[in-house]
């Protein structure tokens, strides 16, 4: 009886798999342009500004597709790279699934496909992460699990990178 759920066990850990390794990163880049995040998860992922009262006061509204690409800007910059627009590699990532541990708010579900490349449309770097479970451990609230997760998506995407020639 043992064994066999020992070997349940070791099946679904199997099953499970190991997650596998971000790609190197882009190289010859120094240079970006970061494009709109796309939101294809079929709901808004508001942050604040949504609701009555904080339109009424004028909070300016914000997504974790807004989020991901102010923290992508920042994190980007503070590597060395010039964030430009016009004819330089660009950084494109589309989010396909942003689901929280509800009620816990201890993590995210994340899938996403995030790709750079040239302005004539040769693609020089991709990754494509799916069940991604980023940590919003200690978040009080659904918007700071929101926001949480967004800057450890953008960290998580781009860290390790350096400018080159």
């Amino acid at each position: 009886m043992m064994s066999r759920f020992g070997l349940v066990m070791l099946g679904l850990l199997a099953a499970c798999g190991v997650a596998t390794p971000p790609p190197a990163p882009p190289s010859g880049i120094d240079k970006l342009s970061i494009a709109p995040i796309e939101n294809k998860t079929g709901s808004p992922l508001v942050i604040a500004g949504d609701t009555y009262v904080e339109k009424f006061i004028g909070r300016q509204k914000r997504t974790v597709a807004d989020e991901i690409a102010r923290e992508l800007t920042t994190k980007l910059r503070d590597q060395g790279f010039t964030i430009a627009s016009g004819s330089v590699p660009r950084l494109s990532i589309v989010l396909r699934r942003f689901e929280p541990d509800q009620p816990q708010l201890s993590y995210v579900t994340v899938t996403l496909a995030a790709k750079v490349t040239d302005p004539d449309g040769t693609v020089r770097w991709t990754d494509d992460r799916t069940n991604w479970l980023v940590s919003t451990t200690g978040s009080p609230s659904l918007a700071a699990a929101y926001e949480a997760a967004s800057r450890e998506i953008a960290r998580g995407l781009v860290d390790g990178w350096a400018p080159g020639p």
